[in-house]
């Protein structure tokens, strides 16, 4: 019940203002919950970043056995995203209590417009959490740079 209210607060807080830049982020926002009232909370939550006009947003989901499992395999379409949301298998019950952004790593080429974006979601995601999620970055955890590679190896990161 807890992570039901805390993803709540979530959706209210990605709902409030957010300033739209100049060029969109493409954006694929991966749920990996197990349960239909998560699955139904990451939706919510899913089209209050659509409707934040910050994103060029699409979203899957799939069904893995740990979260540190490759969600995304081989990419088969031409459709590559500068953002990949990670909502993890294990927030449920909070044995993963973070949201994973992965990028490429971040450095001085990497557009601003990508950086607002995940600042937008890293407040939003604690905020609306009331502190029980962070959202981490490639530079903030050593596995999410493993899923960096393998996503842009797979053909999904731009």
């Amino acid at each position: 019940m807890r992570v039901v209210l805390a993803m709540g607060l979530l959706i209210v807080f990605a709902l409030a203002g957010a300033a739209q830049p100049s060029e969109r982020v493409d954006l694929l926002l991966v749920d990996e919950t197990q349960t239909l009232q998560a699955s139904l909370m990451v939706q919510v939550y899913a089209r209050a970043l659509q409707e934040s006009g910050l994103f060029n947003f699409d979203a899957k989901v799939v069904s893995v056995q740990s979260s540190y499992d490759d969600p995304l395999g081989v990419n088969l379409t031409e459709k590559r995203y500068e953002l990949i949301v990670i909502v993890p298998r294990g927030i449920e019950d909070g044995s993963v209590p973070q949201v994973w952004m992965i990028t490429r790593p971040i450095g001085p080429q990497t557009r601003p417009q990508l950086l607002a974006a995940m600042d937008l979601i890293r407040q939003r995601v604690e905020q609306g959490s009331a502190g029980l999620f962070k959202a981490l970055t490639v530079m903030d955890d050593g596995a999410l740079g493993i899923f960096s590679s393998v996503f842009e190896r797979h053909g999904w990161l731009k």
